[in-house]
Order: C-alpha cells, then structure tokens, then sequence
C-alpha cells in the first residue's frame, strides 16, 4: 500500500512596516505645540513613506518629562500605543536631566536599557543610555542599538576635552561587543565643527565605527552654508522659561550610524531620508525657524514654542521576512516517464506599503534526495513580487518514492526553523499489481479493491492537485481505475525503462526549513527555477 502522509509547511511571522526614528532635545517635558510637532512628523512623506514616529530619543529629562511625551503621543494615537523606556538606576547627571527614549510598542520591542559613563566635573555631564530594540515580529538577531547622548555644552579647549570624554565612552562601549553592531547614534553633541576631537572619535575606524549620514565637514556654526542641517535654536525671542534663543545657527543634534545601517541589507538606513525637521535651508540665519518654509506656518510655529532644537528623523528599511511552504502538501503519485518537479512557494513577507522599506529577500533554497533537480536555487524577492512557485525536478526514469530534502535559507527571517518535506510515487499505470506489464491479473487486483482508497493499489497515478480536486466521495477506486487498466492493457514496463520493476514502500521523510540572517545585494534578473504561480499559491 502506498502511504499518504501529510506535509508541513512554513509561513514566517509578518513583522512590522519600516521605521521612523527621531532625535529631538525637548527640554524637559511636554509644550504648547509639542503634539503638533509629533504628529506632523508622522504625517511627513518622504520617499513615499509617512508613518508615526517608531523611536523617539530624547534629552534633557526630568521627573515625568518623558512620560508627558507619551501621554501626548498615546493622545494621538491612542491608548497603550506608546510607552518610556525605564531609566536605569545607576543614571546620574550633573544638570539638565538625563536622556531618555519613548517607542511605539506596536512597532518595536524593547529589549534592554543600559546607563553607562563616568559623570563628574572633568568627565561626562551625564550618563549615556544605550537600548537595544528589535522590530516587532522578528527575531532577536535583527535588533539593533539607539544611544542616547547628551555631551557637555559650550565652546572652549575644556568642553571639548570633555565631549571628547563622552564620546570616547561611547566608542569603547561600541568596540567592546563582539561582532558589528547596528546602532545609531542619537542625541544632542552640542559639537560646533566637524574638526572636533570628539566628533572625530566617533568615526574613527574600528568595529564600533560611526559614520554621518550627510558627511558635510566644516565649521557649522553660524555657516549659511550649512543651515539646512541647523538644530539649535528655532526661536530668536524666548516662547518658554529657560529656551535657548537667538536663531539657528548650530548643528548639535544628529544621528550617526554604523556601517551595519549603510550596507543595503536588513535594518538600514534609507538613503534620502535623514533630515532636520521643519529645516529646508530658506530660513534666515541666526532667524526664526518661522521664516523658512520647510513646513506649514502651524508645524513651524509649533516648532519655536516646543524646544529650543529642531528634532532630527530618519526612516530606515526593516529587515525581509521569509515565507515558505512545499507544494504540494500531500505525498502523491506520477507516471513513469513524465516530466515532475517538486515545487515550493516562497514569497518576501515584510509588512510594508513599498518596496524599498523592506530589504530584498536573498533565498537560497538546498536540495538533496533521490531527485534529478538535486542542487540549489537561489533568487532575489522584493514584497511586491508576492508568492513565487520554484521546482526540483524528480527523476522519473525508475519506479519508486522519491523525496526531496529542502532547506530553506530566508535571510533576516523572524523564525529560524520548522519542518517541510516533499515526496512522491513513480507508478507504471495499470499495472497494479506491481509485475511490470498490465494484464489480465491486474484487473483481478483492480476487481478486488473496488471502493477502496485510491492509494491501496499499486500504479494509480494521480497528481496532488488532481486528488485535492475531486470530492471525497471520488478518492476511491472505482470506474476511471478500470479505464486506467484498460487503456494501458499490453504494455510492459520493460519497453519503457529497460527492466520491471516493483514498486517499493516510500518512507515518510521530515525535512528541516531553516531562515537565517545574513546578506546579500539586490539581483532582479529572470531566475529560471520560477515557475508560474498555482492556484494554491494564489
């Protein structure tokens, strides 16, 4: 008897859409126009993308500063959406609060929260807070860092020195860990040039390297030239207690990235994304933010009244997801001779509304089994390409079971293993009772099982597709089996492949599916091992 055995299949979780990250120095806590800043962030669309804030780093918190900001946000967006990263205990500042981080639970999962520096009047102002976050659904390789800084402010060989200090903090936490790491680098520098020694610590090679999303070196204080990329001071006359006024005129606040974010691959950074927000460079220097138009007149209002730094956003790409399954699902039959593949549907399932928010999808797929197709299949998915059919072909010369052994590489996958499997029978038809001709003492077997399973006899060819088509009720042996006998009555087997042959018991075999993260670039050739996509697959 021919078994039939149910297959497994795999279909990756779906993870969460790209993510927007923002740096903004608030000042402490909630203002008049802070929702109207936080929400036109969200509705802000560049390439193509507009979407709430997924992490917001911050500085200058105190007391309940940071949880005034979720309130607002929660506010927006509703209840529970987002929530603040708790402050370490062994965080200290010599003034002006600490840093600090909200993130849109929906989006990203918080993962660890680390203070760390040596604050005193010679060293840091204040700790750095370093966390770890992962995007929602995925697993814990593609997580990646936020630091949130806030170096010692004002100009001057001392200031420096102690920027200096932080910065080199930083670097030798980033150098310490083991492998490259993705991390950005967030917060206010209060760094006046590029020739600062600090800022030159932080892109200095190493495994811990930064680098400026929009390298542009040169003094940026009080430089024309560089007035699109000004945070400081978006007000020239004070809106709150304690803002900081007198125009725009400085480039303090950034977000640095690691090579890990630069590489095209999994988390990164999208090119054209980084900017100052509310600042397209046609403001005044040393003018209100107000006299610009990188924004409506509400959201630039909103701005001056808010802080006294413009918040600094960046979208960057999240990493592909794999979804696989075998096709098809059920061990089934095929004539000796014909053409057969296994075949299997693997599609790029990142949640996102466009392609280029998701990285591509670098699928390698490894055969081994008694199959002609034996080998390795690789191809390039983008999201928009939906479910995509790939086939093994069998060797179908020889009667038998023949399997087919699949791993599955999905890289920057959520899940990192499940189990699949493909088999099938090689019949000879009509010779059911397994001699190698049809004959005579085949319809006696054929007489004998009448009503029975289709798969009780030897040698019933029918495809998956074919089975899964007819109602339950016609999965028996009956009239087209006779048919079968009789349309193939005097054949022998040994015309066909040279000897007759038995059919043999197939074994049930488990394959192992296994995603793993890794990278590659982006291939948008035509991949031959595609096959039109099935009814199944649609």
């Amino acid at each position: 008897m021919i078994a039939r055995v149910a297959a497994c299949w795999l279909v990756c979780c779906v993870a969460s859409a790209q993510l927007r990250v923002v740096s903004w120095n608030t000042n402490g806590g909630a203002r008049d126009g802070t929702a109207t800043v936080l929400e036109a962030i969200g509705l802000e669309e560049v390439n193509g993308i507009a979407k709430p804030i997924d992490v917001l780093s911050l500085q200058e918190q105190s007391g309940g500063d940071t949880q005034s900001i979720v309130d607002v946000l929660n506010g927006i967006y509703g209840a529970g959406i987002y929530a603040a990263a708790p402050v370490p205990t062994n965080a200290q500042s010599s003034g002006a609060g600490l840093p600090g981080l909200v993130y849109n639970t929906q989006t990203v999962d918080l993962l660890e929260t680390i203070a760390f520096g040596s604050v005193n009047t010679s060293a840091q102002a204040r700790s750095t807070l370093r966390y770890r976050l992962v995007p929602e659904g995925y697993h814990q390789r593609a997580s990646f860092l936020v630091y949130s800084n806030h170096y010692k402010a004002s100009t001057g060989g001392s200031n420096e020195a102690r920027r200096l200090v932080e910065a080199n903090a930083l670097r030798s936490d980033l150098d310490a860990m083991n492998e490259s790491q993705a991390a950005i680098l967030s917060g206010d520098f209060n760094t006046y040039s590029s020739s600062e020694p600090g800022y030159h610590a932080l892109l200095a090679p190493g495994p811990g390297q930064a680098f400026d999303p929009v390298a542009s070196p040169g003094n940026w204080h009080d430089n024309s030239a560089f007035r699109a990329l000004h945070t400081q001071s978006p007000a020239t006359s004070p809106k709150f207690a304690g803002q900081v006024t007198g125009g725009i005129d400085d480039r303090f606040d950034f977000q640095l990235v690691t090579g890990e974010l630069l590489d095209n691959e999994g988390l990164d950074l999208l090119a054209g994304s980084y900017r100052t927000f509310g600042n397209n460079g046609t403001h005044s220097l040393n003018g209100s933010i107000t006299t610009g138009a990188g924004a409506s007149p509400g959201v630039l209002a909103a701005l001056e009244s808010s802080s006294d730094h413009l918040p600094v956003v960046a979208d960057y790409q999240v990493p592909a997801v794999l979804s696989f399954e075998a096709i098809p699902r059920e061990y089934f039959t095929a004539p000796v001779g014909e053409p057969l593949a296994f075949r299997f549907t693997a599609r790029n399932a990142a949640d996102v509304a466009i392609d280029i928010a998701a990285d591509e999808l670098d699928l390698v797929l490894t055969a081994v089994g008694n199959s002609v197709g034996s080998g390795e299949i690789t191809d390039t998915l983008l999201v928009s390409d939906g479910a995509v059919d790939y086939g093994f072909q069998v060797d179908t010369s020889t009667l038998g079971g023949k399997f087919l052994t699949v791993t599955a590489y999905g890289y920057h996958t959520a899940e990192l293993s499940t189990l699949a499997w493909s088999q099938a029978g090689i019949v000879f038809e009509g010779d059911y009772n397994g001699d190698g001709s049809v004959d005579a003492a085949d319809y006696t077997v054929w007489r004998e099982n009448v009503g029975n399973d289709l798969y009780a006899m030897h040698n019933v060819a029918i495809t998956w597709a074919e089975h899964e088509s007819l109602p339950e009720n016609r999965r028996t042996i009956g009239l087209p089996e006779y048919e079968l006998w009789r349309d193939n009555y005097g054949r022998r087997l040994s015309d066909i492949v040279g000897a007759a042959t038995a059919v043999p018991e197939p074994a049930a075999v488990a394959l192992l599916l296994a995603g793993s993260l890794a990278t590659g670039w982006r291939r948008r050739e035509a991949n031959p091992n595609r096959f039109p996509r099935s009814p199944e697959a649609q």
